[in-house]
This record gives C-alpha cells, structure tokens and sequence, in this order.
C-alpha cells in the first residue's frame, strides 16, 4: 500500500522521537538487495511473534526503477481519466476536500492507499498531476499490491537525507507486514460500502503495520546509537503532532487519509498493552466500524459509536433529468475533522465535534455532461455544534449552511444560477 511524501515525513518524525521494544542484531543494509529483504522480513516475523513463517521465506518482492514507477503511475492516470468528469472530483472541489478536480492517483487493489472511498466515490488526493507523480516517484520506496500478493521496491539511485537506508528499511518493513496481513485476512475481500467504514478498515490495517513499523524503527534507534524510548507512546506523539501541524498534512481528503495510520497504531497499542501481539491480532475482530471509534481524546474516552444512520440530504429536483447522475456515501467523523479544520475551526472545536458525530448523509448530483454539480450534506450530532462553526463555514459564501440543534446542513454548487434544493422524497 503506497505512502505518500506526508507519510515519509512522518517516517523521518520517527527516527527524531523513537520507541523500545526487545532488541535484534541487524545492520543498515539496501533494501533493492534480496538479503536485506530477508533481513527485514525475518525481523518483522519476530517482532509480531509469529510462531511460523507464513510464506516459507521472503513473500514475493519485485525491484523496479524510478522510471518503470513512473510509467506504472502514468498509466493509471490515463486509465483513470477515461472515464472523463467524475461528478464526486468536482464536489469535492466545491467542498475544499481537494485542490484539483483531476482524477485520482488510486493503489492498486481493495485496502489501497489512494482514495477515500472502496467504492471510488471520494477519490484520491489533490488530482494526478505531473508534480503528484514526480512527488510519488521521489519519495516512495516500496509498495503492497493486495491483487498481486507482491511487494515493489522502487531503486533510488540518488537518496537524500540524514537516513535514507534505514528509512527505506522501515518502509520495507511496513509493507511486509502487509504482506503477512493478507496471508491472515485476504485484504482484496474486505464487505466496505461508504468511506467512513473504508477509513475504518484503513485504521485497523494500517495502524497493524504502522505499530510494528514504529517497534522496527526503534531497533533501528538503537542500532544507530540514538537509543531507546517508550515502547508505547509513539503512536500518541504522532496524533498530537499532526493536529497541532495540520497545515502541514496537505489537503483535508489526504490529511484524514494520514491521520488512521497512527490513530489506527494508537488503536493497536493499546492493544498490546492488554496481551501482547495476540491481542492486536483479535482486535481486528473488535475493531470500529466507523472512524469515530478511533478519535479517543486526551482522557481516554472512546466515542459511542451509533449505527451512523442519518436523514438524507435534500435533493435538487431540477437536476434528476434522463442523463444525470446522483451518488450518495458517508463520510464519517475523521473526514468531518479534517474537512472543519480545513475551513479554519480550530482542533478542540473540530475534534469535540467530530467526536460527537452519529451520522451523515453526503449527496451529489450532476447533469449528463457535469457541467454543473450540486452537493449536499447533512452532519449529525449527538451534542449541540458551537455556534460558530457554522459561521466559519459560511463566511467566505461559497457554502450554504444551515444549522440546527443537533444537525448541520450544508449546500454547494457550481451552477452559475441559484438552485434550489428540497427534501429528496419531494422529487418527481
């Protein structure tokens, strides 16, 4: 499963802060060589304590260069642009989820790290532009493919920074336990139908990877000579530098994206603070179905998490002609943080809102050529919004929002004339 530059960022935060755990001898080695692949592989296999090899050796590892990447990459936007306008890239344009309407980048296979959505509603990040693949090709060193059960290492001729060794070793690392996660649960047949619930699943299977990761780069701490910290405390650090760096995740669509990779490993920690690596095993069996679950704030509670069935979002009649296209999802309470915090709420009002979350209903419709699109989104809350949330959302006109006890109701479109939008059973 790809990373992206914000998460080797994060990688690099990692050797800065650390974590301890049982130490193994190993050395800094090429991960494009097949016995630093072994290396890394056997040393993943001992910091989950599992009791056999699953694959009897290495998994399948394929070595590539930057140029075969980067073709690989292009053809996927091609492949991803036939398709033409794609009404959900347009709201959430509208909606400031993305910087470009362009069509996404996507991972291949379900599980993947390029979209918000299993069902492509919410696509990638900000487009698939040259600068989005000349961002992947600099700063990815390997990946998990689900559909080929194969994990690609991209040669860097030329490596920047303090460690790029030891980097590309933690990365490697990362999608190898991917690699023993699909031998345990089959990735590629996992039942996801909104985004909220795809994010979910992100943050279980990649807070898995992201706990172990940080557990590897600790070794690699020590055998640096930087020595040892908390075994535990990583996965926390690396939540709280995010919400008080957030302008620095990118957009809210990636940001939300970014932040289940150590919501979910603070999710598996605590875990492992129960039982070990047999209790991050059953918590996939427990895990939260909605990305709500996983917001635990500074005290320690963990959110109710209700069915998240919500009153739809009214329907703008006008467009439900022959040709048009109407599409709906829900989105869940991380995308809502980011998408506030995007708008310039601040974390504590973003966050206790988000947490709060019980439902939404996200609806967009377009007309046969998605020249116009028209979207509309009712949020659901257990407790009452402050007042000025909504008044951030409505300040700059782009939006309309309607706020109530319990609710918020926002409407957007790119129609040059006014729409008007009315309750979906009302509807020819």
């Amino acid at each position: 499963m790809r990373r992206t530059h914000a998460i080797a960022l994060a990688g690099t935060l990692l050797l800065l802060t650390g974590l301890g755990c049982e130490q193994h001898a190993f050395k800094t080695c090429d991960i494009t060589q097949r016995a630093c692949q072994q290396d890394v592989y056997y040393h993943m296999l001992s910091l989950r304590g599992d009791g056999y090899d699953p694959f009897g050796g290495l998994p399948p590892v394929t070595v590539i260069t930057e140029d075969q990447f980067r073709a690989q990459l292009e053809r996927e936007q091609a492949t991803a642009a036939q398709s033409g306008p794609n009404p959900w890239d347009k709201a959430l344009v509208l909606l400031h989820f993305n910087g470009s309407p362009s069509p996404p980048v996507t991972d291949a296979g379900a599980g993947g790290d390029g979209g918000a959505a299993a069902n492509g509603d919410a696509g990638g990040d900000a487009g698939s532009s040259t600068s989005a693949i000349d961002d992947e090709v600099a700063h990815i060193y390997a990946y998990y493919d689900p559909e080929t059960k194969t994990v690609t290492v991209i040669s860097h001729p030329v490596q920047t920074g303090d460690h790029p060794l030891e980097e590309a070793m933690i990365t490697l690392g990362h999608e190898l336990v991917h690699a023993l996660q699909d031998r345990e649960l089959n990735l590629s047949t996992q039942d996801i139908r909104t985004s909220d619930e795809y994010l979910s699943y992100k943050g279980v299977v990649e807070g898995d990877a992201r706990f172990y990761e940080d557990l590897f780069t600790n070794d690699i701490r020590v055998m640096l000579g930087l020595g040892a910290l908390d075994a535990l405390q990583m996965p926390d650090q690396e939540v709280n530098y995010a919400y008080s760096h957030f302008d620095q995740l990118g957009s809210p669509l990636f940001a939300a994206q970014y932040l289940m990779y150590p919501l979910g490993a603070k999710y598996e920690a605590t875990e492992y603070r129960s039982g070990g690596n047999a209790a991050v095993r059953h918590g996939y069996a427990k895990a939260p179905r909605h990305t709500v679950g996983f917001l635990v704030g500074p005290d320690g509670r963990v959110p109710p998490v209700s069915s998240g069935n919500v009153s739809p979002a009214p329907a703008v009649c006008s467009l439900l002609t022959k040709n048009s296209s109407a599409s709906a999802d829900q989105f869940g309470a991380v995308l809502i943080y980011t998408f506030l915090r995007g708008w310039g709420v601040s974390h504590n009002d973003a966050f206790s809102t988000a947490q709060s979350w019980t439902g939404d209903y996200l609806l967009v419709q377009a007309n046969s050529d998605v020249s116009v699109t028209a979207v509309a989104w009712r949020l659901e809350f257990s407790t009452v919004p402050p007042t000025r949330i909504a008044q951030a959302l409505a300040a700059s006109g782009e939006l309309s929002v309607n706020a109530a006890a319990g609710s918020i109701e926002i409407t957007v479109t790119d129609s040059p004339t006014p729409l008007v939008w009315q309750p979906s059973a009302n509807c020819p």
